[in-house]
């Protein structure tokens, strides 16, 4: 029994009621048979780095309204339950929806848009939020002039860091720090918020500017996506990465220390993997979870996914391993 409300409070520090947004089971479609059009749309704004990508995804326009309270109440060191701590198809998912959350009131704060998400702060309405490696992209109706408005201001307290207008890619505006260290992007279109922190990244990536460049030239179709570059990536998004929540890696085989979360212990020889959690009412959550990985039998621990749900299915086929799983809460409080 579990992860509804406040099931999955004690796990992500939120959730709430939300409508499907993907279809339950397995699936075993051939990464040749995928079509772009069926993709998750956050997937347009997903490019490579050195070969690799690291994701994370939250349908804000579902999700939002229902969970913002409880995450405001939520302690971000707090740990999850023990039982759901191993789980690949739960732990991952519940760090993705938190860290996110939280790095639009930390980090965006120093920019002044700290409190994007807020109605009452801002005329701007997010509908997505994605963090992929060291970009974050907050998508829905942006107000232009509104974020430029808080981006170049003056800054009143010592750890706002003020931004100007420096170019223009497609129809984003693009604003650069004022200060040279630590550096900043920000891209600002009617669709999106893109923005690309120094303190954000490892040493080794793109400068701020070109990552930005990158990002945003991948989401306007002028350069090619993880999904356009790999049919196989673009298999993982397909089976998996519909959900009110998704985290994925792509690159794989993966450092241990790097996975995206210790539940994923056993799956760095994979090429990749992507797991995905919707809440289809104040009693039922589904989780879909896929991976790439050479001799699956002998290489992954598929006995631990979806191991804390009431219902679960795994599927072997060749190099392929899906789950779905499901989490009912009979007696669910909803207050």
């Amino acid at each position: 029994m579990i992860p509804t409300r406040r099931r999955v409070l004690e796990l992500t520090g939120a959730i709430a009621t939300g409508t499907v947004v993907g279809s339950a089971g397995c699936t075993s479609v051939d990464a040749q048979e995928t079509e772009l059009d069926d993709l998750p749309e956050y997937s347009r704004w997903l490019t490579l780095t050195d070969g690799r990508l690291e994701f994370a995804f939250v349908d804000w326009a579902t999700i939002g309204e229902d969970v913002e309270e409880e995450l405001e109440e939520a302690d971000p060191d707090e740990e999850i339950p023990a039982e759901f701590e191993d789980d690949p198809m739960i732990a991952p998912v519940s760090e993705g929806l938190t860290s996110t959350y939280f790095f639009v009131g930390l980090t965006l704060a120093q920019f002044r848009l700290g409190r994007l998400l807020d109605e009452d702060a801002f005329e701007s309405t997010v509908e997505g939020l994605l963090r992929v490696d060291g970009t974050f992209v907050a998508t829905g109706t942006i107000d232009t002039g509104e974020i430029a408005e808080q981006l170049t201001a003056e800054p009143e307290a010592g750890f706002i860091r003020q931004m100007e207008r420096t170019d223009a890619i497609g129809e984003y505006d693009i604003y650069t720090s004022v200060e040279s260290d630590p550096e900043a992007a920000i891209g600002v279109g009617a669709d999106a918020v893109v923005v690309v922190d120094s303190e954000e990244t490892d040493a080794d990536d793109p400068d701020p500017l070109t990552a930005l460049e990158t990002t945003v030239e991948v989401s306007e179709g002028d350069a090619e996506g993880t999904a356009d570059e790999s049919e196989s990536f673009a298999w993982l998004l397909e089976t998996a990465g519909i959900g009110d929540v998704a985290v994925g890696q792509y690159g794989g085989p993966f450092d241990p220390e790097e996975l995206v979360h210790p539940a994923l212990d056993g799956f760095e020889d994979a090429e990749g993997f992507v797991s995905s959690l919707t809440v289809e009412d104040e009693e039922t959550a589904i989780g879909e979870f896929a991976a790439i990985v050479d001799d699956p039998d002998e290489a992954v621990p598929v006995d631990a996914l979806g191991a804390s749900a009431d219902e679960r299915s795994v599927d072997v086929d060749d190099d392929r391993v899906t789950a779905t799983a499901t989490w009912r809460d009979d007696e669910v409080t909803t207050g």
